[in-house]
């Protein structure tokens, strides 16, 4: 950068004095033309006072110059402009005055009447020209020089937090993701930079930690199955005379059903995590919390109010999966209620979970969405959950457009309440999705 300024620096400078040399040496001829006017018109007044006629050669203060007639050569009329053409008989001269060395010669008319012809003397003038050009030609050297200087300390100034900023990133790695780039106190494009980096690095830094901690939480939730399935068949073999194969055979199925179910929820989550887009229609959940609370199986009864359509834009499968986390989180906690009550409030549909178990500590109820986040570990564990139920329905949420939240009960009733809160299906998301298919 500092070879480019001083390029354009010096370019500019040099188009400058030529330009300045050009004018004066203009303005020096010029000068010497008037000069030689003046004069031409002085011994004009003083032939005029001689009282002298005719034609011939004089000097400025006006003595004749006596020449012989057969050498005696007229001036071209060629040779005068077209403008300064003679109006009185041209002198007839035998020879031009000639330029010495650095002179000039100019030839005009003076006083309408003689044809007057000057050698100047210009090697005062050009040896002013040639002073001027050594002393431009220095000025210029002088001035690139300061500039490229100047040019090159300030942008090192400049980019010194740039540097600062560059070695610091190199040396962060993924092992030291709490480092942060230096932000420098003036508040210019350089520091709003940085603070963006950083701000990057922060997100960065909880996503590789959720990471491991996801990774430690996977690999000890997936060792206690395996591990419990391996000690199982290792007991049997041991003594294959007194195992009862098929209590062993129900038993693995039993371990390898609850890994299929961990492994599915780790699935989901991932698609969940990398922001899959499946596809969306209407899904009404007023039909969907009746019909999930009469499905087979169900230990505990369920009691639905839902007293009108309660339409949302989403994907049926992982709506219907959510609101099945929600009731079995219910069921594994509630004594003998469980209520489920969908509504409309404003352009959200709100479903609502409770239930009469011994409810959500409120220091908890942010906490119970975390992954592998059991409350009670043993009691989750012997049902047969993953701990990953409440992430799993979050995550859902989150992609619909929605929240998942625990709140307080309502009223004096105990137990757990969990909110859903979905943006409400309208008439033009309605059409998009069909317009999109279409």
């Amino acid at each position: 950068m500092t070879l480019a300024v001083a390029t354009v620096l010096a370019v500019a400078l040099a188009a400058g004095a030529a330009i300045l040399l050009t004018t004066v040496r203009g303005d020096l001829w010029q000068s010497a033309r008037n000069s030689s006017q003046r004069q031409a018109d002085l011994a004009v007044a003083l032939l005029d006072q001689a009282g002298r006629s005719g034609t011939g050669v004089y000097t400025v203060d006006g003595v004749e110059v006596s020449l012989a007639q057969d050498k005696l050569v007229p001036v071209p009329e060629a040779a005068l402009a077209p403008s300064q053409k003679p109006t009185a008989p041209t002198a007839p001269v035998s020879q031009a005055p000639t330029a010495t060395e650095g002179g000039k010669v100019s030839s005009f008319s003076a006083d309408g009447r003689y044809r007057a012809q000057s050698a100047v003397d210009f090697t005062a003038a050009e040896d002013t020209l040639r002073g001027m050009l050594v002393l431009l030609a220095t000025g210029v050297l002088l001035i690139v020089l300061l500039g490229a200087l100047l040019t090159w300390v300030t942008v090192g100034r400049a980019l010194a937090p740039v540097e600062a900023v560059r070695r610091e990133a190199a040396e962060i790695t993924a092992n030291d993701l709490h480092r942060r780039l230096p932000v420098s106190p003036a508040r210019d494009e350089i520091s709003r930079l940085a603070t963006t980096l950083n701000a990057t690095l922060d997100r960065l830094d909880r996503a590789v930690t959720r990471l491991r901690t996801f990774t430690g939480d996977v690999s000890h939730e997936l060792r206690s199955p395996l591990t419990t399935l391996r000690t199982r068949l290792e007991l049997a073999l041991a003594r294959p005379d007194r195992a009862h194969w098929p209590q062993v055979a129900a038993e693995a199925l039993e371990d390898t059903g609850h890994l299929q179910a961990l492994v599915s929820d780790l699935l989901l989550l991932a698609r969940l995590d990398a922001h899959h887009e499946p596809h969306h229609r209407q899904v009404d959940l007023t039909p969907l919390a009746h019909d999930l609370a009469r499905r087979p199986g169900a230990t505990l009864p369920v009691d639905v109010d839902a007293p009108g359509p309660a339409p949302v834009l989403g994907n049926a499968a992982h709506l219907t999966r959510l609101l099945i986390n929600l009731m079995e989180n219910a069921r594994r906690h509630a004594a003998a209620t469980i209520r489920v009550r969908v509504a409309i409030d404003g352009h959200d549909v709100v479903l609502e979970v409770t239930d009469d178990g011994p409810g959500i500590p409120a220091e908890d109820r942010e906490r119970v969405f975390g992954r592998f986040t059991r409350l009670d570990d043993a009691r989750t564990r012997q049902d047969g959950g993953t701990g990953l139920g409440l992430a799993i329905a979050r995550s859902i949420a989150t992609t619909h457009g929605g929240t998942l939240t625990a709140q307080a009960p309502s009223g004096s009733q105990g137990g757990a309440r969990l909110v859903l809160r979905l943006p409400k299906a309208s008439p033009q998301s309605l059409r998009r999705p069909q317009e999109a298919r279409s």
